[in-house]
């Protein structure tokens, strides 16, 4: 990811005077105007731009024998003398230090690109590796609190009069990561002391030694590896102190461990991924003593059918009525933490007005119209088969913190500071959320049609007619822009003409904020992230009788195949600025309450990790192909089948999978999948049944029958794309720190998300397959009650 064009003027004139007495009150000055997260990336970048440099500059490739070799601070470089000249004027600017800013500025000068980054050790390779082919836990931050620093140095354990020599592996101000090269097993949460042997020596006017816990301990080949946390009410010497003012002052020298910021930026990125791409519509739901309430619903383009399904004629959402009374009082009555519900649903028009028709199969079976219905409702075009998946919301899941040590920057700090009481009094009457699945299955249509209809009892489905709502105060939300935007938009139309150095394009505008606004063009000119634009506004212009009165923008987000421009703000015509602020006013005091940026923020956590949803993604290279599979932020059934499969039969589930794609040669974007897996006993699990590839109906139901007939059955539906582009934004504090005290980690993780290819979704589907191939109530119970017990132990 690109630094961004707007911070780095500041950046440029910051980063001399980084060693300067005077830095912090330059950087205070420089940043005021920049939020919490600019400041932060401002930061970092410099920091990494003053870290020193091991990396020669060799120029011979384009200046030939007039490069001569010139060492600096025992680098070897191959230098012309212009360059040799910049280099000393750049040197005297830093202080004699030889650092990452002279480097890439001098490769900027002679037009050449900087060296790849590589590994600091191969103890970090292996680390770095580890960490990005970790399993994938949505909503998973490891936070730490401090910063913890690679260091390796002999210490002495103290361990009930036993005495063991070991190395450290990493530092920080409240714990070591040590190991002893033997294997050991020790009593959990032992205090033992900590004797560091040459530090002693090294420093003799600080007692390097104290007592710690033991956290942790893990067996690494013929090594023990252990996790200690220092005990502050017996660190008599102030040892902590010591090291914390150690590990700030050999930054330069010892890298940083950062893993846990690496491993959480990976998820975040897969989380995205899941979330642009799925067709599950979540639902924030409210329930009181008048019913249920939905006042958010979280959209995207990938879910926007579902949504729309659900509007009437007028546009006014219909989804509340899904939950009725009975209905929802039944969900909640299972004992799963996640409920699951299947609806069968239709739609009727009659003189322009729009109708809802759904029924659960417990209501059909109960008032005996389940043929009528099923038969009548899928010779419909709107016929829809829903999952609901419906859990309290746990409103402590509203606030994740950055996953970056606060000592990093007190810009984080004040990142991580809890959900406003404002925010947490908005959220309060949140009770539910719901993912609202659409299951319908074409090729199993036919199935449900076969039902034999008496068009003559017609009249009885009326009963499974939706009350229809004259209005709602449900709100559409974009989980892409959720807590990405630092001000309020509202909607504002105006002409505008947006001039460039050589040309000039007319456009509207289609949102304005306080700051800035986004614009639609007619054509689209090449404009890029960063760049200076002006733009008149003719009508407003007229109205306030101005001539050729125009504002400077910068550009901060493009769509070029929609032709939407981003703008931010920069200067221009003060009435012209005024006006559109008056408008921005006026249209904010008539619009529905927004959700703040804070709300929106906090709506997003909640859903993140409330998902409940299984999905899995796939890595290509010229070398490999993987199938990962996700374990979402909340367990539920099928998740812990997935457990069952990989703690018996390994990678068995995910190999199976992946040979279908490789048989597709990976043709499978919005591809729809069933798959068998059947359980004959609590090891013997076989997922090698693909309903899909059957040739008919009929044969379809036979495979059930006989897979009942050995044990429990279980259907999984896979609904697959093509994976979108990584969103490094989503990111980008995280990749600052990356880039400044884990560099290789950085460069790693943007290698690694370029090779994932494909994601895909999970849903399990076993209830609607029998109620589809006409099994009965009873074998269906049966069938459910024998997947508790295998899965849970528990029956629902």
């Amino acid at each position: 990811m690109d630094f961004p064009a707007h911070l780095q003027n500041i950046v440029d004139k910051l980063s001399p005077a980084k060693t300067s007495a005077t830095f912090e009150q330059l950087f205070k000055a420089q940043t005021k105007k920049l939020t919490n997260s600019e400041r932060f990336l401002v930061k970092m970048e410099i920091n990494r731009l003053n870290k020193a440099c091991q990396r020669p500059i060799d120029l011979r490739g384009r200046h030939g024998s007039a490069c001569q070799p010139y060492q600096v601070n025992g680098v070897q470089h191959y230098l012309p003398e212009p360059a040799i000249e910049r280099l000393n004027q750049l040197l005297a600017i830093y202080k004699q230090i030889y650092c990452f800013a002279i480097y890439e500025q001098i490769l900027f000068e002679y037009k050449q690109k900087p060296q790849a980054q590589t590994y600091d050790s191969k103890t970090q390779r292996s680390e770095i590796e580890r960490t990005l082919m970790s399993p994938i836990e949505f909503g998973q931050r490891v936070i730490r609190n401090e910063e913890r620093m690679h260091y390796t140095t002999q210490v002495t354990l103290n361990i009930n009069k036993l005495k063991l020599d070991a190395i450290t592996c990493d530092i920080s101000p409240s714990g070591l990561r040590i190991k002893i090269k033997a294997e050991h097993r020790f009593e959990s949460e032992q205090l033992l002391q900590v004797s560091f042997v040459k530090w002693q020596s090294k420093f003799s006017e600080q007692t390097c030694r104290a007592t710690y816990k033991l956290c942790w301990q893990k067996l690494d080949g013929h090594n023990t590896l252990l996790g200690l946390a220092i005990l502050p009410e017996l660190d008599q010497f102030n040892f902590s102190v010591f090291i914390d003012k150690y590990v700030k002052s050999y930054r330069r020298k010892y890298k940083l461990d950062a893993c846990n910021t690496l491993q959480s930026a990976r998820n975040i990125l897969f989380e995205q991924c899941y979330f642009y791409t799925h067709s599950a519509l979540p639902l924030l739901l409210t329930r009181d003593s008048q019913g249920v309430h939905i006042p958010y619903v979280c959209k995207q383009s990938s879910n926007a059918y579902v949504l729309d399904y659900w509007q009437d004629e007028h546009g006014v959402c219909q989804l509340r009525q899904l939950f009725s009374g009975a209905r929802l009082l039944n969900l909640l009555n299972q004992i799963t933490p996640v409920k699951n519900e299947y609806l069968f649903c239709f739609t009727h028009v009659q003189q322009g007005k729009t109708h809802h028709f759904s029924a659960t199969y417990d209501e059909l079976v109960e008032a005996d119209l389940l043929s009528l219905y099923l038969g009548f409702a899928a010779q419909k075009s709107s016929w829809r088969v829903l999952k609901i998946q419906l859990q309290e919301i746990d409103l402590k899941n509203a606030q994740r913190a950055v996953a970056i040590p606060e000592s990093a920057g007190e810009e984080i700090a004040q990142q991580n500071q809890p959900v406003t009481p404002d925010v947490i009094a908005q959220l309060a009457n949140l009770t539910h959320f719901a993912l609202l699945i659409d299951v319908t299955n074409q090729y199993a249509k036919a199935s449900y049609a076969d039902h034999q209809v008496d068009t003559q009892q017609l009249e009885s489905l009326m009963r499974f007619k939706q009350e229809k709502l004259a209005t709602t105060q449900t709100q559409a939300l974009h989980f892409q822009f959720l807590g990405k935007r630092k001000e309020p938009r509202v909607r504002y139309s105006s002409a505008i003409q947006l001039e460039l150095t050589d040309s000039k394009v007319a456009g509207q505008t289609m949102n304005i904020s306080t700051n800035g606004m986004q614009l639609k063009l007619k054509t689209w000119p090449q404009l890029e992230r960063g760049q200076y634009v002006l733009v008149g506004f003719p009508e407003l212009a007229k109205k306030l009788k101005l001539k050729g009165e125009l504002i400077k923008y910068q550009v901060m987000g493009t769509n070029a195949d929609n032709c939407l421009v981003g703008l931010r703000l920069v200067s221009g015509s003060s009435t012209l600025v005024q006006a559109l602020g008056k408008i921005f006013d006026s249209r904010m005091e008539q619009a529905q309450s927004p959700a703040s940026a804070a709300l929106e923020n906090a709506i997003r956590n909640i859903i993140v990790m409330s998902t409940s949803q299984c999905c899995g993604f796939i890595y290509r290279s010229e070398q490999k192909h993987l199938n990962m599979l996700a374990q979402p932020s909340t367990s539920n059934r099928l998740s812990a089948l997935i457990d069952k499969c990989q703690n018996y039969q390994q990678k068995a589930l995910e190999s199976f999978i992946l040979k279908r794609f490789e048989q597709s040669n990976f043709a499978i974007n919005n591809s729809v999948f069933e798959l068998v897996i059947s359980v004959v006993n609590q090891h013997d699990i076989f997922a090698d049944i693909w309903l899909d590839k059957v040739v008919d109906e009929n044969s379809r139901k036979l495979i059930i029958q006989q897979q009942l007939a050995l044990g429990q059955v279980w259907v999984v539906r896979l609904e697959c794309h093509d994976a979108i582009e990584a969103d490094w934004h989503a990111i980008e504090l995280e990749l600052s720190y990356l880039s400044a005290f884990q560099p290789a980690g950085a460069q790693q993780l943007q290698k690694y998300f370029s090779h994932i290819k494909h994601a895909y979704t999970l849903t399990d589907v076993t209830r609607e397959v029998l109620v589809r191939y006409e099994f009965t109530a009873e074998q269906i119970s049966h069938n459910h009650t024998h997947q508790n017990e295998f899965i849970f132990d528990i029956f629902d």
